[in-house]
């Protein structure tokens, strides 16, 4: 029998270092979006910002053996607009490739078949035939995401503003290939696929940390816009040094497999391709710009 909302202790605090849905989030493009026919309250959106890139950024090269470039971009699933316009040598990226590698097919994540599986996957059987309340009628890994979805939404950004996003309404209108690392249904069972136990614990992390997502929103917008990659490890992924399993299942094994696909292409696809994933993947020593170094490629930040 599973553990639904009601089986949270109430009042419990959150655990030092563990791993929030706000920091899962950030490693997953299609994990906070709510499916087709679930009501969620709407925040106002952020109102013009100024772009205050500065330095080196969240963006490195990977020179090809077979010709041309691998372009590594950290992304922000969710964003204001201060993220833009990007930097003169992202914009000159994007414009020199004609491939644009996503984690996922965002395309596919707009489409109604999205939102029934995501559906499928997350809501629980009713109980003998009743209506159960919202927070009764989903497993507790999504009620998790969709809080901290709403609580980033309300702190003024939106991911209809992240990079990755954007980036992909960009390259569909200019006619540019759309390739994808993962199926969306990959990435909905990355958080599907937990156990009961571990979907309560996200989600009593989550209850407990909704009144600080403002200041997590702006560290992360602060550092990313200052290129401070100390700043947004210590803000992405060393939560996960409590949690080997689910660094392990969010990131781990995730960039030994993205390592694999863009060496190979790397190897035998000449031609600038940019590559768009979340910036904890690309981050520290198990990251993915580390071990595609350590497989031999030159990379460079740029």
């Amino acid at each position: 029998m599973g553990v639904r909302l009601a089986a949270v202790e109430r009042g419990t605090p959150a655990c030092p270092g563990a791993v929030s849905s706000a920091r899962l989030l950030a490693q997953v493009a299609s994990g906070s979006e709510a499916p087709a026919g679930v009501a969620m309250p709407r925040a106002a959106s952020a109102g013009p910002g100024v772009a205050r890139h500065s330095g080196q950024h969240v963006f490195w090269r990977l020179d090809k053996p077979a010709g041309g470039a691998i372009f590594l971009l950290g992304s922000l699933h969710f964003g204001d607009d201060r993220l833009y316009p990007l930097p003169a040598v992202i914009e000159a990226a994007y414009q020199s490739c004609a491939t644009v590698i996503l984690e996922t097919d965002l395309r596919l994540t707009q489409l109604p078949a999205f939102a029934v599986l995501m559906q499928r996957k997350a809501e629980w059987p009713p109980p003998l035939g009743l209506e159960p309340s919202w927070l009764e009628r989903y497993r507790a890994w999504y009620c998790a995401n969709q809080l901290l979805s709403l609580a980033l939404r309300q702190s003024g950004v939106d991911p209809s503003r992240g990079i990755d996003r954007v980036l992909c309404g960009r390259s569909q209108a200019d006619g540019k290939a759309i390739e994808a690392l993962e199926s969306p249904e990959f990435q909905i069972d990355l958080f599907a696929g937990l156990s009961d136990v571990s979907g309560v614990a996200l989600l009593r992390e989550s209850l407990a940390e909704v009144a600080h997502v403002r200041g997590f929103v702006e560290a992360m917008l602060t550092a990313y816009l200052a290129g401070d990659l100390a700043a947004l490890e210590e803000l992405v992924t060393t939560g996960f040094d409590s949690s080997p399993e689910l660094r392990e299942r969010f990131l781990t094994s995730r960039n030994a497999a993205w390592q694999a696909a863009l060496g190979a292409r790397a190897g035998s696809c000449p031609g600038d391709d940019l590559v768009v994933v979340g910036t904890g993947h690309l981050l520290g020593a198990r990251g993915l710009v580390a071990s595609l170094r350590q497989a031999g490629f030159a990379v460079t930040r740029l």
